[in-house]
């Protein structure tokens, strides 16, 4: 019979094996799988380079190195892709993908589409805190945010849950901006080529990282306006545009558009399905925090004029998400019938 002392040992010693096989178990999870990387919108734009990128390095980071396979899933402006992975997906880790903040809080705001609760994503990290932007072409009458309350600015949009169409709407509802959107372009790629036709004359939100990423030449040729920035704060590259919140005249505006815009905090959102296993989660969302401070990911970002600014790590999305589920009841019903989603 084992000595009491020899038995503790012998327990401890089984308990660390078990561990160890566990964790072995884990890192190999990955050797020799293949990842869906899926994409929110069409090739060609914004969503698409950083989902893109992300995919290529991916594999340096996780363990096992699996092949990633990116995949576009375009439509309802993140919301099909969103679905899919809320019911469909696997759960095992295999697939993920890249798609706006608004993913957070499309089904919260009503956005038919959105058949999800975010709060049940598995969140693995947003790779750019991602300011939109509103925007006029250089021959429009529109030059200043104070111009969209006295002239008429047409815009191109997705579809109702996309910021393109959200953002313009809810500033219409709540500050009385003169922006009418067409919606029904497929994408960032759409709506900037309507522009660039002469079909509309401006854009009612776009990434600004879009815009600095995939159309630098609108900037240094001074192509476009900006007018207004849908973040909390100035961006540090657009010192001298307004935020919507200083476009408010009140408490009660500035309360709403707060609720509205956080979502800009984790604008090229990382996540996977739910139920994802805790260890395997863990592995994702360690590999995502090493990618974005690892120096040839961010001199490749930098060389495609891609913005990192202020990734969040998966554990903080989901914090925030949560929170934003929690606002009052009466606000949330203000945002709404602001995006007209009610």
């Amino acid at each position: 019979m084992l000595s009491g002392q020899r038995l503790f040992a012998t327990l401890i010693s089984a308990v660390l094996l078990a561990a160890g096989t566990a964790a072995r178990a884990q890192d190999d999870f990955y050797k020799d799988k293949t990842v869906r990387m899926l994409i929110s919108h069409p090739a060609g734009g914004g969503y698409d380079l950083y989902a893109r990128l992300f995919a290529r390095y991916l594999p340096r980071f996780l363990p096992g190195n699996p092949v990633v396979v990116p995949q576009n899933m375009p439509g309802g402006a993140g919301a099909i892709m969103a679905s899919h992975m809320y019911s469909v997906a696997a759960q095992d880790g295999t697939v993920i993908g890249l798609g706006p903040g608004s993913t957070g809080t499309a089904a919260l705001f009503g956005s038919s589409g959105a058949r999800y609760d975010a709060r049940q994503f598995s969140w693995i990290g947003s790779m750019t805190s991602d300011i939109a932007v509103a925007l006029s072409w250089h021959t429009s009458p529109v030059k200043t945010a104070k111009d969209l309350f006295t002239t008429e600015l047409v815009t191109g949009g997705a579809g109702v849950t996309d910021q393109s169409v959200m953002f313009p709407k809810a500033l219409d509802h709540i500050l009385g901006t003169k922006f009418k959107v067409i919606t029904g372009y497929g994408g960032t790629a759409d709506t900037t080529l309507a522009v660039e036709r002469g079909e509309t004359a401006g854009i009612g939100a776009m990434n600004f990282s879009s815009v600095q990423a995939n159309k630098p030449q609108w900037l240094s040729e001074k192509k476009i306006n900006v007018l207004v920035q849908y973040g909390l704060a100035r961006h540090p590259d657009l010192p001298d545009v307004p935020t919507v919140l200083e476009l408010a005249t009140n408490d009660d505006e500035r309360e709403l558009l707060r609720l509205l815009f956080a979502q800009s905090s984790m604008g090229r959102a990382i996540y996977g399905p739910p139920n994802i296993p805790p260890e395997r989660l863990k592995l994702l969302r360690a590999a995502f925090d090493r990618m974005m401070q690892d120096p040839d990911f961010l001199a490749e970002a930098r060389k495609m004029h891609m913005e990192i600014n202020q990734p969040m790590p998966g554990e903080k999305m989901s914090e925030l998400v949560n929170r934003l589920y929690a606002a009052k009841p009466e606000l949330i019903v203000r945002a709404r019938d602001a995006i007209g989603t009610k």
